[in-house]
């Protein structure tokens, strides 16, 4: 007589349980997403996580689930060929919560999920396999960040590369424990690298660069350019602020501010701001944005789209306007850019520039026709100077507005009424 197998029943996450977890730890990850209340019918041969839209990922924990939930954001989703793609994240967080599908019905829940949100970074970071061991780079600085060294805070880079043999007599573990380890790196273009078992390799001098494109922060394109050059390659930051930042693939992933993790999308974004049309100068403008949120200067930028100069010479004063030549300002600021585009100008320089008070002004071919401008905003705005400055030159096609906090907002007019504007996006 055959022996029967004894089968395990069909794990079931809760709807209500899993409902509650990803508003808690996942949405923070997405500025600007949100869970639709009601979960479509699922069967057991649908993906744990699929496409619904283009503006909408479904997702369950266990494939004998009942439902999915529907993740659902503005602007479309990254696709499989973004490395910087949400389905990983939702992908890296459904994959945690199905192995802790059991402890999360005992008391140790609240424990395992307060450290929850740096697991998802680190698999959906990481090669397949290798995520405990990004882990504990990113716990290692995190660790670092609460420590001050001869007064001041530290700033470090640690760099995995799959590629290379380190030192098996000194793993991460050891050599952390000591003094000098907190200062051997700069973290902006040098760097201890590691390999991919955590054990120490060597010390890497990189080539700062000021004019390189990319989805990080210009200090940091040297490291970003790093992890393009070998597959595999991760390398994690903290910086003064004592906020850590992972890359990838050439970018910057994520990035840990004041206690919360953001994902940060980039193609998607800039698809998003719809003004101007030249991929190149919005790319240019995201770039911009980026280095002002790491740099914490703050900024406003503003587009105006084919068609609204007119709309533009009444909202700007005349003394901004660089071609006017009515202030020293806008003499001084038009020798300096010469009659290059936006998206030509030094990334430094785009800095500076947006860094001056007020609003950094371009038009739809890239032209810098007003910096440091005061725009006339009707009365009754209830924002903040930049808030109001960016929602009104969202009238004219887009505005952006970087807050000292680092945070990035977006401004597009709204459809239903064209006096009005709208968020468009918000990173971090």
């Amino acid at each position: 007589m055959p022996i029967k197998r004894r089968t395990s029943p069909a794990k079931h996450m809760d709807e209500t349980l899993l409902r509650e977890i990803a508003n808690s730890y996942l949405l923070p990850f997405f500025s600007g997403a949100s869970i639709e209340e009601s979960a479509e019918i699922s069967t057991p041969s649908d993906s744990t996580v699929a496409f619904v839209n283009p503006q909408t990922i479904g997702f369950k924990v266990n494939r004998a689930d009942r439902y999915r939930l529907k993740f659902r954001r503005d602007q479309p989703f990254a696709q499989k060929s973004d490395p910087a793609r949400e389905t990983k994240v939702i992908e890296a967080f459904v994959s945690g919560l199905a192995r802790m599908s059991n402890e999360l019905q005992g008391p140790l829940r609240d424990d395992l999920l307060s450290t929850f949100q740096r697991r998802v970074v680190a698999e959906a970071t990481a090669d397949p396999c290798n995520g405990t061991e990004l882990l504990a780079v990113i716990d290692q600085l995190a660790l670092l960040a609460t420590r001050l060294y001869e007064g001041k805070p530290v700033a470090s880079a640690i760099g995995i590369d799959p590629t290379i043999l380190g030192r098996t007599s000194l793993p991460l573990a050891r050599i952390a424990t000591h003094d000098f380890f907190a200062v051997l790196s700069n973290g902006f273009d040098t760097m201890l690298t590691l390999s991919k078992h955590l054990n120490f390799s060597g010390h890497v001098v990189l080539e700062p660069t000021t004019s390189a494109d990319g989805y990080c922060y210009w200090r940091h394109s040297a490291i970003a350019a790093w992890t393009e050059e070998r597959k595999g390659r991760v390398a994690v930051v903290l910086n003064r602020l004592g906020e850590i930042l992972v890359f990838r693939d050439g970018q910057l992933l994520f990035a840990r501010r004041s206690g919360n993790w953001h994902f940060l999308t980039h193609g998607p974004i800039i698809r998003q701001m719809g003004v101007p049309k030249d991929e190149e100068l919005r790319k240019a403008i995201y770039e911009t944005a980026l280095d002002a949120s790491f740099a914490r200067t703050g900024a406003c930028i503003g587009v105006i789209a084919a068609g609204s100069r007119r709309a533009a010479e009444e909202m700007i004063a005349d003394t901004d306007w660089l071609y006017k030549g009515l202030s020293d300002k806008a003499v001084a600021v038009a020798s300096i850019v010469n009659g290059r585009k936006y998206h030509e100008l030094d990334r430094t320089l785009r800095l500076e520039l947006a860094a001056i008070d007020g609003t950094t002004v371009i038009d739809h071919l890239g032209n810098v026709v007003a910096v440091g401008a005061i725009p006339k905003i009707k009365g009754g705005s209830t924002s903040g100077g930049r808030a109001a400055a960016a929602k009104h030159l969202a009238l004219l096609g887009l505005g952006v507005k970087i807050s000292q906090d680092g945070s990035i907002f977006g401004y597009r007019r709204n459809n239903k009424n064209a006096k009005e504007a709208r968020e468009a996006f918000k990173v971090m």
